[in-house]
């Protein structure tokens, strides 16, 4: 293969994962594009930016979550918080798989779940317990704690998407 078709390839897979982040970013963020579950939201770019760094690794994994985050900001008026956490967290995963971790759907399980959770609990930690809510314990229950495992319910599938796009621009 030659070096000019490994670029090629190259381009187009992480034009593939740039797209669906921003996919992702208007499935989440759009009021009634997504189903929600009696009001509870998932939080799709979390793992979404988990599964591209567990392939592109450290570096790149840490561009697509400053990606992913700026574009959840623009939506949400979130204060770079986003952009922080999903770079944080695609650098912190791509650096984990590259050094001590498999890349596999129990491993992207783990990582997503961890930071979907430390997400959530951050976030209402911050917004309603700091914020001196009286219904903060209401929210976390209600909203957040099944927000958790709601999203955790689109982790496979984001890692099989993650991992066909990869296997059809691979470059060896």
């Amino acid at each position: 293969m030659t070096l000019e078709t490994q670029n090629k390839k190259l381009i187009f897979r992480r034009l593939c994962l740039a797209l669906i982040l921003l996919l992702l970013s208007v499935l989440q963020n759009t009021d009634g594009l997504f189903p929600q579950i009696f009001g509870v939201r998932a939080l799709l770019l979390i793992p979404a930016v988990v599964c591209v760094a567990m392939f592109e690794r450290d570096i790149f994994g840490m561009i697509f979550g400053l990606f992913a985050g700026a574009l959840w900001d623009v939506f949400s008026s979130g204060a770079s918080y986003n952009a922080l956490f999903l770079l944080s967290v695609g650098f912190i995963c791509g650096t984990l798989i590259n050094t001590i971790m498999r890349n596999n759907v129990v491993t992207a399980g783990i990582l997503s779940f961890t930071a979907i959770t430390l997400y959530t609990l951050v976030y209402w930690l911050f917004h309603f317990v700091f914020g001196g809510l009286d219904s903060a314990a209401h929210m976390l229950l209600r909203y957040y704690l099944p927000g958790i495992f709601y999203t955790a319910l689109f982790i496979p599938f984001m890692f099989i998407i993650v991992r066909s796009v990869e296997k059809h621009f691979s470059v060896e």
